[in-house]
């Protein structure tokens, strides 16, 4: 089971963690669940040696399972991922794409299902002064390092990068408290009544992260 992004985030949240990327990322089209690993492009001005080349040998990898991350974008002229780009994205199985930069021909990302979540849209493409300047390598987005093969998890509400898979536990009875909430609140019962299961999840995850380390083993 894939919890919500904003459970996701919240127990990030509580745990003193970050990996929320909305914002400042907004859907361009959004989907039910999905969990892919990011796939790590970053963007630099200048027209560099081989421009965006790299970005376009990428999408022409094996992508089953991946969700492309473009760091960096915000530094070309206009949209750095389209039609092209999608339909390419979508030929190499990718489950998504996240653009800290330009887009455009979002209409294709509804006909073609690939959820995509960007800064904004631009009519115009991306122009000469931009290349590819890593691939591969740990990018950042809005504060939130994001390395190869990270989880992403983005749905109707966001989208969330995870560099560990222990958060997912909480969240999910993070999820399920949040549900009795309302579940609750249908059948009548006052929001203080309601609201006592997630006040409960809360505190015990405060708790946790609270907690002191224990002590490694003596071997």
């Amino acid at each position: 089971m894939v919890p919500p992004t904003t459970a996701i985030a919240d127990v990030l949240q509580l745990r003193g963690e970050k990996g929320w990327l909305s914002p400042p990322l907004v859907p361009m089209y959004r989907s039910q669940a999905v969990l892919g690993a990011a796939r790590t492009v970053r963007l630099a001005s200048g027209p560099g040696e081989e421009g965006l080349m790299p970005l376009h040998r990428l999408l022409d990898e094996d992508l089953e399972g991946r969700v492309v991350v473009i760091a960096g974008a915000q530094v070309a002229a206009g949209a750095v991922w389209g039609e092209i780009a999608t339909r390419a994205a979508v030929a190499s199985g990718a489950f998504g794409a996240l653009i800290e930069g330009g887009v455009r021909n979002v209409t294709v990302f509804r006909d073609l299902e690939l959820p995509v979540w960007a800064l904004y849209e631009a009519t115009v493409g991306p122009g000469p002064d931009v290349h590819v300047a890593a691939v591969g390598e740990p990018v950042e987005i809005a504060g939130v390092t994001i390395a190869d093969g990270d989880s992403i998890v983005m749905d109707w509400n966001g989208v969330v990068a995870l560099r560990s898979h222990d958060v997912i536990s909480d969240a999910c009875a993070y999820a399920d408290a949040e549900e009795s909430v309302i579940v609750s609140l249908q059948d009548g019962s006052t929001l203080a009544e309601a609201y006592q299961p997630k006040a409960e999840m809360i505190a015990k995850i405060r708790a946790s992260r609270d907690a002191p380390a224990r002590p490694s083993a003596m071997t």
